[in-house]
């Protein structure tokens, strides 16, 4: 953790060692977090972990509910009825 003054005197050295860690740093503000900072590879490879994790979960819950539907377990609705209706 830094101070915002630590941040605005020190940035370099900081942002060295965000840098050289991979680590991200977060800057405290009147004692409280503030924001967190990374460096952009870091930033970016978690960035681009998350969306293979979405796209495997709505593969996984498209191919869910396509078997839903070859084994007729799913519902249609009626003409004017809301998915709402049916709870």
């Amino acid at each position: 953790m830094a101070t915002v003054s630590d941040l605005q005197r020190g940035y370099r050295v900081l942002v060295d060692r965000i840098k050289k860690t991979g680590e991200p740093l977060i800057v405290v503000n009147n004692g409280e977090p503030d924001v967190v900072v990374m460096d952009a590879a870091t930033y970016n490879s978690g960035v681009e972990r998350i969306r293979e994790m979405e796209e495997k979960y709505l593969l996984k819950i498209g191919e869910e509910a396509l078997e839903e539907y070859r084994l007729s377990k799913t519902i249609r609705l009626k003409k004017g009825q809301k998915l709402s209706d049916l709870l």
